[in-house]
C-alpha cells in the first residue's frame, strides 16, 4: 500500500455538516420537485389518495414538499428510515405537520425487509430519494421493493447521473488504502449513478417497465474554482468525496481541482458544478 494515498472517510457528524449547506448551494431541490410533479400529475397521485412507502425518508422534507407544494394526496405512509437521529423530526413532520396516518419503521430496508405493523401490505407509490447509496444491495432492494408495489403502482427513484461527483469520488477511491478509505467505509457509495442503477434492473426485465426523466443541475463552487478561503468553500467538494480535500495530498488536490473546474458552467458570473439528477420510474408486472 505504500503507493496508494489516502484519508479518512467523513463521520457522521461530519457529513451531516456538509450536507446540511448542501441546499443553499444546489439546484438539485428545485429539480427534483419538477421531476415530481411531473411524474404526480402523470400518475393522478394529486387526484387519488394514494398509499405510499417511503424508502430512506429522512427527516420527511421531501415528503412535505410533495404534499404541500405539489399536490400528492396521501392515504397513508410507511416510512423506512434507520437513522435515530432523523425519526423524531420525521414523525413530527408526518404526524404534525402533514396530519398523515403513518407508521415510521426504524428497521434497515434490504432483501429481508418485512413491514411490521402496518396498515396494508401494498403501496401504489413507493419512493427512494437518493437513499440507494447507503445500501450494499441496491439491485435486489429494489427488486424486493417491487414485491410491496401494487399492480400499477409506480415506484420513483432519485439518483445522481453520471459525471464529476462520481468521477471525483471513483478517483479517490482508486488511489486509496482500502483499509482506511472505501466504498464500504463511507456513510453512501457516491459512484453508484442512475445509469448504473437502471442496466442493473435491466437485467431483470421479464417483468419490469422502466423509464427515465432527467434534468442538468447545478452547484455553486466559485469560491472553490476561484480558491477564495471561506467556511463553505469546500463544502460540496468534500460531499462528493465523502472525505476532506484539505487533507489530500497536492497531487489529488490538483487532480480533482481540474476536474471539478472542467465540469463547470459559468452563471451570472460564478462558477456552478454542473450534473445530472435523474429520476428512474419503474413498474412491475405480477
Amino acid at each position: 500500500m505504500a503507493n496508494l494515498e489516502t484519508a479518512p472517510p467523513l463521520t457522521e457528524e461530519e457529513y451531516a455538516r456538509v450536507f446540511s449547506n448542501f441546499k443553499d448551494i444546489s439546484t438539485e431541490y428545485d429539480v427534483m420537485s419538477r421531476i415530481a410533479s411531473t411524474f404526480i400529475t402523470e400518475n393522478k397521485f394529486n387526484e387519488n389518495p394514494v398509499k405510499m412507502l417511503s424508502v430512506g425518508a429522512g427527516r420527511g422534507n421531501f415528503e412535505l414538499k410533495m404534499v404541500r407544494e405539489l399536490g400528492l394526496k396521501i392515504e397513508y405512509i410507511y416510512a423506512v428510515e434507520p437513522n435515530a437521529k432523523h425519526v423524531s423530526e420525521l414523525h413530527s413532520v408526518l404526524g404534525g405537520d402533514l396530519g398523515l396516518e403513518y407508521k415510521v419503521s426504524s428497521s434497515f430496508f434490504d432483501t429481508e425487509f418485512q413491514l411490521e405493523d402496518s396498515k396494508c401490505d401494498m403501496f401504489d407509490f413507493i419512493l427512494f430519494s437518493h437513499s440507494l447509496y447507503g445500501f450494499d444491495d441496491s439491485r435486489g432492494s429494489v427488486l424486493h421493493a417491487s414485491k410491496f408495489l401494487k399492480p400499477g403502482g409506480k415506484m420513483l427513484i432519485f439518483n445522481q447521473g453520471e459525471g464529476a461527483t462520481a468521477a471525483i469520488f471513483n478517483y479517490l477511491v482508486d488511489r486509496s488504502d482500502p483499509e482506511i478509505f472505501s466504498p464500504d467505509k463511507c456513510i453512501g457509495d457516491h459512484s453508484l449513478t442512475a445509469e448504473k442503477i437502471i442496466s442493473q434492473l435491466e437485467e431483470d426485465s421479464s417483468n419490469l417497465t422502466i423509464s427515465a426523466m432527467r434534468e442538468r443541475c447545478h452547484e455553486d463552487v466559485d469560491d472553490f474554482v476561484r480558491r477564495v478561503d471561506t467556511p463553505q468553500t469546500n463544502y460540496k467538494i468534500d460531499f462528493s468525496l465523502q472525505a476532506e480535500y484539505e487533507r489530500l495530498s497536492e497531487e489529488m488536490q490538483n487532480h480533482i481541482y481540474k476536474m471539478v473546474a472542467e465540469n463547470c458552467d459559468v452563471i451570472e458570473g460564478r462558477f456552478q458544478w454542473r450534473h445530472w439528477t435523474i429520476g428512474i420510474v419503474a413498474s412491475f408486472e405480477v
